[in-house]
């Protein structure tokens, strides 16, 4: 009887004393509830912080890479159109430099009794002295018509006509002869002919002028019209030094030519000289 008594009492001892620990924790949450939060959040931030951390780093990661693609895009998009307004400028440009070549020639050639027909070079073969225009039969071109620059400077006449295109051949061509006269202000002199001979590589040359005839350094060359392909007065070039031998009938001098193929890419054909 008395074991059983002894065990009622530590049961109930036990109760009361875990009841009592019960009651005091919640009235300690209930008090010291805010501060227990903030040290909570003090000791859990610093973690959230870093898993926040790593998710936005991650999350920018992907989106510069996204972002860095749509820049490459953008900047290739950029590119084509830059390309496309270079290009845009370009032909504007040319345009405006035939225009102005144009009215040049039609302004330096409105006295002379033939028709001229702008060509663009699209090619040149300085070894033999030939070069491409972009005008052919489509564009009425024949067979030696001769090419002019805008200052009536002769550069050659067409040798090969195709359908959009043709074949001339430079003053400068060893199988070019042009016959000249020399200029001069004075109409009381007898005129001084001549030939103008190529020696390849875009140079030239005087021949066949008499040697008593009296030429100089200095003195230009224009087309005399005698050989009836290319027009009269027509510029071809100045001599730069003579060589004359009294044993010789005729005297030749080199000539600097008047054009310049290699700065040039525009011309005018003479289309209807022939038939005139």
């Amino acid at each position: 009887m008395n074991v059983y008594i002894k065990k009622q009492n530590i049961f109930w001892q036990n109760f009361l004393l875990k009841a009592g620990i019960l009651i005091v924790t919640l009235v300690f949450l209930n008090v010291f509830q805010n501060p227990i939060r903030n040290s909570f959040y003090g000791i859990s931030s610093p973690v959230s912080k870093v898993f926040l951390q790593a998710g936005s780093n991650a999350s920018s990661f992907f989106n510069s890479f996204t972002a860095f693609g749509g820049i490459q895009r953008e900047n290739s998009n950029l590119k084509e159109e830059n390309q496309k307004l270079l290009s845009q400028l370009s032909s504007l440009q040319q345009s405006l430099r035939d225009s102005q070549q144009l009215q040049s020639a039609m302004n330096n050639t409105k006295d002379d009794n033939f028709t001229i027909l702008l060509a663009g070079v699209t090619g040149l073969d300085s070894q033999n002295d030939i070069i491409l225009i972009d005008k052919g039969s489509d564009d009425g071109i024949s067979e030696n018509m001769p090419l002019i620059s805008s200052r009536k400077a002769l550069y050659g006449k067409v040798v090969k006509v195709y359908k959009n295109f043709s074949q001339a051949m430079l003053i400068s061509n060893k199988e070019s002869v042009v016959d000249v006269k020399i200029q001069n202000n004075d109409p009381t002199k007898p005129p001084i002919y001549g030939a103008i001979k190529g020696s390849g590589g875009l140079s030239l040359y005087l021949d066949l002028v008499n040697s008593d005839s009296e030429i100089k350094e200095g003195d230009v060359l224009v087309t005399s019209g005698l050989e009836g392909i290319f027009p009269a007065d027509l510029l071809v070039g100045k001599i730069t030094s003579i060589n004359k031998n009294d044993v010789k009938p005729f005297q030749t001098a080199k000539i600097q030519p008047f054009f310049n193929i290699k700065n040039t890419d525009t011309l005018f054909v003479i289309t209807d000289y022939k038939l005139k």
